[in-house]
């Protein structure tokens, strides 16, 4: 059985990292150049698909009912809605409704993800801590 995220011991440490690397990934995408790039075709996108991809798959492990994972897939989506909002806004950068696109295809990755142990990560390794402590 999957760990919720009240039987998660450090839930609230979890989720203030996990607003953390939202806050990072907000200023990554708002900066004039963030100097991250693929040499291949369209590998914005799949920096988009991939950010998304952990996003919500942290989120997964942190909320791991089925309606708390709708919730946060939602939450993913429209953060990514708010990013491409905020770029239109903030000349250089650009807005693409493509890349909307591609974070909800990370998003429905992780959604695939988490119907596989990796929706333990977290769980598993607070019962290693608890294990590594002796109690």
């Amino acid at each position: 059985m999957i760990a919720t995220s009240s039987r998660l011991q450090f839930h609230r440490t979890w989720v203030a990292l996990g607003v953390l690397v939202m806050a990072w990934t907000l200023w990554m995408a708002l900066r004039p150049d963030p100097d991250i790039t693929l040499a291949v075709p369209d590998g914005d996108k799949l920096l988009h698909a991939f950010a998304f991809t952990c996003l919500m798959g942290w989120w997964g492990n942190v909320y791991a009912d089925r309606r708390s994972r709708i919730g946060a897939a939602l939450v993913c989506l429209a953060f990514g809605v708010f990013i491409e909002f905020a770029q239109w806004l903030d000349p250089p950068r650009d807005a693409d409704p493509f890349d909307v696109l591609a974070d909800a295809a990370g998003i429905a990755l992780a959604g695939l993800l988490l119907c596989t142990p990796l929706a333990r990560v977290l769980a598993s390794g607070e019962s290693w801590l608890r294990r590594r402590r002796g109690g």
